[in-house]
């Protein structure tokens, strides 16, 4: 109840935002991003409370997206991280920006460019894990030693690691692709997440 008394807060702001947009005749030349930092787990998994775990509830957060020459409606399922952020509004401002990440514009605009097959998945301190997320499955090696990898295609809740019986190449593969990521930079970041 208190959640969605918070975001009714946010929804009234939001609102008053777009009101005054409007009044001022801005809102149609205004592009308006909602998003969250990372989710938060409320008993999934077994996890009483609190954020940074690498199961789909955490780093798999909403991203809804309103202006010019974005049609209203249509879903776009995409590996995307934050860092494309910086490179997405200098690109809808007309400017360039050399970063890690890669514009949504044109994710954005129902275009279908060829895009990354898999991200980075980290937390660092305490309970630390590395991991790789691709379209269709999810490697996690925790700094405890624990290794964990889901098929998220057949089991998309995360419900039971396969690392133990899974194919030996496909393990060898996710773990490569992880090393990769772990210690990209620039180009060769986007060279690892786009490799198959």
């Amino acid at each position: 109840r208190q959640r969605l008394e918070s975001m009714l807060a946010v929804d009234e702001m939001v609102g008053a935002f777009v009101e005054e947009l409007e009044a001022l005749g801005e809102l149609d030349n205004t592009y308006i991003f909602f998003t969250s930092d990372n989710g938060w787990f409320a008993g999934e998994h077994r996890i009483q409370e609190g954020k940074n775990h690498p199961y789909e509830e955490g780093p798999h957060v909403p991203l809804w997206v309103r202006g010019p020459g974005i049609a209203p409606g249509p879903t776009v399922e995409k590996l995307t991280l934050n860092t494309d952020f910086a490179p997405t509004f200098a690109d809808l401002a007309g400017a360039d920006f050399l970063a890690d990440g890669r514009s949504l514009v044109p994710l954005l605009r129902g275009e279908d460019p060829p895009w990354r097959s898999a991200v980075l998945l980290e937390k660092l301190g305490r309970l630390a894990f590395e991991g790789v997320r691709t379209e269709t499955h999810k490697y996690i090696e925790y700094d405890t030693g624990i290794k964990e990898l889901y098929d998220l295609e057949a089991d998309p809740y995360e419900l039971e690691s396969i690392h133990e019986s899974a194919d030996p190449a496909l393990v060898e593969d996710l773990k490569a692709r992880l090393e990769v990521l772990k210690s990209c930079s620039e180009e060769g970041c986007r060279e690892a997440e786009d490799a198959s």
